[in-house]
């Protein structure tokens, strides 16, 4: 079964399982870095929000056999764990005086993103580009986000300028930053591989790694953008920092011993760019240099 008879048989059974009065559409999705998707859209009446299930992801999991109705239920579970059971007022969304509170920013890479890049508001940043989204609600099963356009800015009758300097004052307070060593980051994910006894400053002192994110490790990276956190975190350590961005949802910082360790750095960040992330994961294959005298972040070249 070739991917578009996939697409057919999928939709067509969910039509079937929902019947008539539920809405079964097929969007193309632009994601990170240029990356485009099918994304299957159930709406009802209940409801004006819904989730969009990826169903290139279904193929690829199940390239061997395709067992239609197990897919088929599997995405109706999701549709019902994610969707909203109430209409959602989104008139707020015209209102920018409300809106404000929920703006937020992230970071992406700028040559990888400059089709989606022409159609919303950014703030170019080394070779990344900062851009904005509207923060609705986060829960256990993700968060809601709007992307802003270009089109939101005329509406609202605001510059790129005052949209930017309100997502710095809103992004760190609506996602607080979360800094730990890579000791404690593996002992959660991996706590049966970290003896009870190693003691985090022990581990840390001989790897003095760093893992820089968000609250809700959702485009983590911009975490770097916030006031004034690395400087705290280059003054706590006493060092320099070197900032490996090996996602968008997530940095990882090391006291800069020797500004010259980055060209060792450097292809471990191109490794995992490409075996270990999805393709619209990946942030950037540079190297970032923060400097305690100029307070400046810059590319290690």
């Amino acid at each position: 079964m070739n991917y578009e008879q996939f697409k057919s048989a999928v939709i067509t059974r969910i039509e079937q399982l929902l019947g008539p009065e539920i809405s079964v559409q097929l969007h193309t999705i632009h994601k990170n870095n240029g990356i485009k998707l099918d994304g299957l859209v159930i709406t009802d009446k209940a409801s004006n929000l819904s989730p969009t299930i990826f169903l290139d992801y279904y193929y690829e999991k199940q390239a061997v056999s395709f067992d239609i109705e197990a897919i088929c239920r599997d995405i109706l579970l999701t549709y019902e764990k994610k969707r909203a059971k109430e209409p959602v007022n989104i008139d707020f969304f015209t209102d920018y005086t409300i809106l404000r509170s929920h703006i937020c920013y992230r970071v992406i890479n700028y040559e990888k993103n400059k089709e989606l890049l022409e159609t919303v508001p950014y703030v170019r940043y080394l070779d990344l580009a900062i851009v904005f989204y509207c923060l609705l609600n986060i829960s256990e099963t993700g968060s809601a986000t709007i992307l802003i356009h270009t089109n939101h800015l005329k509406l609202w009758n605001i510059t790129v300028e005052q949209l930017y300097e309100q997502a710095c004052r809103t992004t760190p307070n609506l996602l607080p930053y979360d800094f730990r060593n890579m000791t404690s980051v593996l002992a959660e994910l991996l706590p049966s591989m970290i003896p009870a006894d190693s003691g985090t400053h022990k581990v840390s002192t001989f790897c003095p790694m760093y893992v820089l994110t968000n609250a809700s490790k959702i485009y983590g990276a911009c975490c770097m953008l916030y006031p004034g956190l690395l400087e705290s975190i280059s003054e706590k350590l006493n060092y320099d920092l070197l900032i490996l961005p090996v996602s968008i949802h997530e940095i990882i910082l090391l006291p800069a011993v020797t500004r010259g360790y980055y060209k060792e750095l450097a292809p471990l960040v191109s490794e995992i760019n490409q075996t270990e992330l999805a393709a619209d994961e990946v942030l950037s294959n540079h190297v970032y240099y923060y400097s305690r005298a100029s307070q400046s972040l810059s590319i290690c070249e």
